[in-house]
């Protein structure tokens, strides 16, 4: 497989991150638990989720699959 340069690589990562914000924006519209649990008094996990979860996507994209 070939190796993505840097630009193309930011680019993806931009634009993943502008959807997922866009889709967290819309579901964080639409009642239900998620709605709940950031306005109840669970509101730390989201941010805390949202930050292992970059964490995780940045360990494979840096350090690849193995």
């Amino acid at each position: 497989m070939s190796e993505l340069s840097p630009r193309l690589r930011d680019e993806i990562d931009d634009r993943v991150a502008e959807a997922f914000d866009a889709y967290l924006a819309e579901r964080l519209a639409e009642p239900g638990p998620l709605r709940d649990a950031v306005r109840g008094r669970w509101r730390w996990w989201v941010p805390a989720v949202a930050a292992l979860a970059g964490v995780a996507a940045t360990l494979l994209v840096c350090h690849g699959w193995s």
